[in-house]
Formats: structure tokens, C-alpha cells, sequence
């Protein structure tokens, strides 16, 4: 059997037991902000471009951390996985106030407990990231 991998870039927003996802296009699952790497883009390029589509959200590099990678069940492809690429931002965001666009249908916090509402990659990234998770 075939499995594909897809890889992405994500930005990774954790407060108090609380994870920063988004819902594209309605579906019944939540992912962190970010998506695919177009061919030539480097991480941190498809990242901004990303949360500019995404988000309304313009950072400059400096604005962005690498904090790791996990592969995990893409969400909701079949046979494939999703390597997810995270990163942290520097620069305090209100997001209270971040509008949504193009395909995310909505933006929330969710308990990192809450694996009911919570893409497959992400979870797998909980579990290997999170510090509250293991404790």
C-alpha cells in the first residue's frame, strides 16, 4: 500500500491548556493555521503566506520560530500522512480580533484534551509537544 505525504508548515498558539485551531471549508475536524508548501517556497515563506491568506495575518521572519516536526494521519485524506512543520510567533497577536478568509469557516481554542474536535496530525502533535498533555 501506498501512503502519500503532504507537508506543511503550521503555527502553533498554546495558552493555559488551550490550543489556537482553525476549520476549513466546515469540516467536522480542526487544524492549526498554515497549509501546503508550494514548490520553491521556503518554510517561514509559506508560513507568512499562509496566514496572510488564512488569517489577514502579515509577520516578518523574525516574527516566527521553528519549534518542531511530527508526521501524523492527514486529515481527512485517506493512505496519507501529513508532516507538520510548526512554529511559534514572537510578536503578541489579539486574536480576538483576527478575521478569517478564503476557506477557514472558523477560528477557536479548544482544550488539548478535546481530541473529539481535533485532526488526527494535530493530536499526534499534543502528544509529542505539549507539555500539559504529559503531565
Amino acid at each position: 500500500m501506498f501512503i502519500r505525504m503532504i507537508k506543511c508548515v503550521c503555527l502553533v498558539e498554546e495558552k493555559e491548556n488551550q490550543i489556537l485551531l482553525v476549520q476549513v471549508r466546515n469540516r467536522d475536524k480542526y487544524y492549526f493555521p498554515g497549509g501546503k508548501i508550494d514548490e520553491g517556497e521556503s518554510y517561514v515563506e509559506a508560513l507568512q503566506r499562509e496566514l496572510k491568506e488564512e488569517l489577514r495575518l502579515d509577520l516578518v521572519e523574525t516574527d516566527l520560530e521553528f519549534i518542531g516536526t511530527v508526521v501524523g494521519k492527514a486529515y481527512p485524506q485517506p493512505d496519507t500522512l501529513t508532516e507538520l512543520n510548526g512554529f511559534k510567533t514572537t510578536k503578541a497577536i489579539d486574536w480576538s480580533s483576527i478575521t478569517t478568509d478564503n476557506e477557514i469557516t472558523d477560528i477557536r481554542w479548544f482544550n488539548i484534551n478535546d481530541s473529539e474536535n481535533i485532526a488526527p496530525a494535530v493530536l499526534t502533535w499534543i502528544d509529542q509537544f505539549s507539555k500539559k498533555a504529559k503531565g
